[in-house]
């Protein structure tokens, strides 16, 4: 048993409960803040007992991202304080941004010093059952046009499954031997992962999936290509072209014969408004709560637009040009280049890292899928992506790192 034994059974419970609470949202909005309670009431307990503080090391590259995006939407903020919900308590906010965050360091803290991957994979692959299952259910029973599972708009089934699929590979393999039982359950949920994925209908997914294949299996051949025959190399570029066309083909599909919703409904008059917003606001933007009411009226709302009540441009980095200005925007911009930096670095060093797979596909997926919707701004798949993180990286950690 590894280090910090006799608190292994409070640990575990803990990391389910945040790792569910991370995907609560919807549902039940006091999900994650009963993982809030948990993680403190684990924490008292741990020091209560003297167990020492877990001393977590991070990538600088991770530390640097982290760092730029932040603290560039927190300087851009000071100069719209006269809205406070710019900086606390909007719907988008400088300090809500940073609470995303909050499930990467929370499964950090319990899980650095102690093995609790397994029970939170489990409870993941729980999650992703009763979403799959009950969301399937619901479409059939109701007669829906679109699934939407327990998560009201289908939009987000597919920016969670994005990042969802990939994990649910890497921990079938992973326990394939270690755990037989768990590689059959990834079996048997990624074909219900599909089919949830098809009834949703997204089409940001289709993009972000197969951009995130074309890129995961180029580096795959580079890097491991060796290992392969020509045959196996051939079947595998070949399969992954059969799937990025016939994505594009069923995303042409969905909408055909509306040229309005084939051409993403508001979305170039959503963009066109945001350049207008940057272009007055250059530097720091019009805020970071701003942009739902400048765009429902005033000089920025465009006059045939139907669709006023938008909360975002449907662009995360056009979001962030328009309602911070370069330094939100710039600062997006090297965050996603320093987290891709440390994932390439992670998987060239170690090829055989499933879970850094994962997360290089799952934050190409969904950073692709952003330019067409807001992954990375909402609260939901927000705190999705960061919960994701920090089981990647607890894998690194305990496979790599442990010394």
């Amino acid at each position: 048993m590894n280090h910090g034994e006799e608190f292994m059974w409070p640990a575990a419970v803990t990391a389910a409960v945040i790792t569910w609470g991370a995907t609560a949202y919807n549902y039940t909005n006091t999900g994650f803040s009963v993982a809030m309670i948990i993680f403190a009431l684990f924490v008292i307990y741990t020091l209560f007992k003297r167990e020492k503080v877990p001393a977590i090391h991070l990538d600088r590259k991770l530390v640097g991202a982290f760092a730029i995006l932040y603290g560039a939407l927190f300087i851009a903020t000071l100069f719209h304080l006269d809205n406070i919900k710019n900086l606390y308590g909007g719907y988008f906010c400088a300090v809500g941004f940073v609470l995303y965050t909050l499930p990467l360091w929370m499964l950090l803290y319990v899980g650095w010093d102690r093995d609790i991957r397994k029970i939170a994979c489990l409870t993941l692959y729980a999650v992703l059952y009763a979403l799959c299952l009950y969301g399937i259910g619901k479409y059939f029973a109701l007669g829906e046009s679109r699934l939407s599972s327990f998560y009201h708009f289908s939009t987000r089934i597919g920016m969670m499954l994005d990042m969802f699929i990939p994990f649910t590979v890497a921990i079938a393999v992973y326990y394939r031997r270690k755990c037989p039982w768990i590689f059959k359950a990834g079996v048997i949920l990624l074909p219900l992962e599909m089919v949830t994925l098809y009834l949703a209908e997204v089409r940001g997914s289709m993009m972000g999936i197969s951009a995130a294949v074309v890129v995961t299996l180029t580096l795959w051949l580079h890097y491991r290509g060796k290992a392969f025959s020509g045959k196996t190399r051939f079947l595998l570029i070949g399969g992954a072209a059969a799937f990025v066309l016939a994505a594009a083909v069923y995303a042409v599909f969905l909408r055909w014969g509306n040229m309005n919703a084939m051409m993403g409904g508001e979305r170039f008059l959503m963009w066109e408004s945001s350049w207008h917003m940057w272009l007055n606001h250059p530097l720091t933007g019009i805020g970071l709560n701003g942009w739902q009411a400048s765009y429902a009226s005033g000089p920025y709302h465009p006059l045939n637009s139907l669709e006023a009540g938008q909360i975002m441009p449907h662009n995360v980095f056009v979001y962030f040009f328009a309602t911070s200005g370069l330094l939100g925007g710039l600062g997006y911009i090297a965050y996603c280049i320093l987290v891709m930096a440390y994932l390439l670095c992670r998987v060239k060093t170690h090829t055989d890292d499933i879970f850094g797979w994962a997360m290089l596909f799952a934050f190409v997926a969904a950073t692709v899928h952003g330019l067409t919707d807001q992954t990375f701004i909402l609260k939901l798949t927000g705190r999705i992506l960061y919960m994701l993180m920090g089981i990647s990286l607890l894998f690194e950690r305990w496979e790599y790192k442990r010394t």
